[in-house]
């Protein structure tokens, strides 16, 4: 019986000697590398991986200039879970097959910043690698979508935990000057379709259209009853908020439970002092407002620096969006 204990003393000393030498996992995510390594082994064996670790399915060459050291870049993207289904899309197709399309939701482009670490890591690794016009499907593992940066992909891997996605992206277009893009732009949108719309001097980036000038007898900063009437547009159209009903009916975004009617105006010729029911509004709706008289209608036109700027506002106002508001100065009796 001691022999035999002995032995087992011994089996178990072998066994510790023999643990101590191996290399144990020193990352968070050894196990989800794993499990990732052999999805790719299953789905894509064979296929080399970018320098941080993601994988590059497909990828069709566009035409277009290297996306290079450009600051913004405008891309059309769906991503998707390894399983397949849909996380998000900038598709309107998509959306209506999945049932979570919007009428007033933004779909299209969107603007990607790519300076300071505005850009997933994966996704900035990836489209460092595009051309204008170039498509690309690629999986992403979760340690890399992140707004980290490391100096190595065992940065990563050791400090990061995420989910993992597949990407689809095609650059649309790429540039330095988002600001100076935009306005080229509304420009031209002005052009076409308001083409008696003044460029203000003053507001870079601000056109305004008078309608009905109003009572111009009549000082709106005397007025303490002034009300009014908006319906706020996409440049492709797309009403995103108005008081009128019939507008929201037509439009397919009304909401029963919102009051539809004008909104009390505290009116200034300082843009920056004027109020909409107690509130600031954004730069472009006030300066509008304060270019008016009672009795007033307008159209103005203004690139994202006097709106939602680089944030955007909710599913309607994508970021680095150009609007257009109506306008109806009203002198409530």
């Amino acid at each position: 019986m001691k022999r035999m204990k002995k032995i087992i003393i011994i089996l178990f000393a072998a066994v510790a000697l023999i643990s101590c030498g191996k290399e144990t996992p020193s990352g968070k995510n050894d196990n989800a590398k794993r499990e990732f390594d052999a999805w790719i082994e299953v789905n894509h064996p064979g296929i080399e991986p970018t320098a941080l670790g993601s994988y590059i399915l497909e990828q069709n060459e566009g035409t277009g200039a290297p996306v290079a050291d450009s600051a913004f870049v405008r891309v059309e993207v769906t991503s998707r879970y390894l399983g397949g289904s849909i996380y998000t899309t900038t598709s309107e197709k998509l959306a209506r097959q999945l049932g979570s399309y919007s009428a007033s939701g933004y779909y299209g482009p969107i603007f990607w910043y790519r300076t300071g670490n505005s850009l997933y890591a994966g996704l900035e690794e990836l489209v460092s690698m595009m051309k204008v016009g170039d498509s690309m499907v690629a999986v992403i593992p979760g340690w890399l979508n992140t707004f980290r940066r490391y100096s190595s992909a065992e940065g990563y891997l050791k400090k990061v935990t995420g989910t993992n996605l597949i990407y689809d992206i095609k650059v649309v277009d790429a540039f330095n000057d988002e600001s100076a893009w935009e306005t080229d732009s509304l420009s031209r949108y002005i052009a076409a379709n308001y083409p008696a719309a003044e460029k203000d001097t003053v507001l870079n980036g601000f056109w305004f259209v008078s309608l009905e000038d109003g009572d111009t007898d009549t000082d709106p900063a005397n007025e303490s009853n002034l009300k009014l009437n908006y319906t706020g547009r996409r440049l492709d159209g797309t009403v995103f908020d108005t008081t009128i009903k019939e507008t929201a009916i037509l439009s397919d975004i009304y909401n029963s439970s919102s009051s539809y009617s004008s909104k009390s105006v505290t009116w200034d010729s300082d843009y920056t002092k004027i109020q909409m029911g107690g509130s600031s509004v954004i730069t472009g709706f006030a300066y509008a407002i304060s270019k008016m008289h009672p009795g007033g209608k307008a159209i103005c036109f203004f690139i994202s620096e006097h709106g939602y700027a680089n944030t955007g506002s909710g599913a309607a106002i994508p970021a680095y969006c150009p609007l257009s508001f109506e306008l109806e100065l009203i002198k409530n009796e």
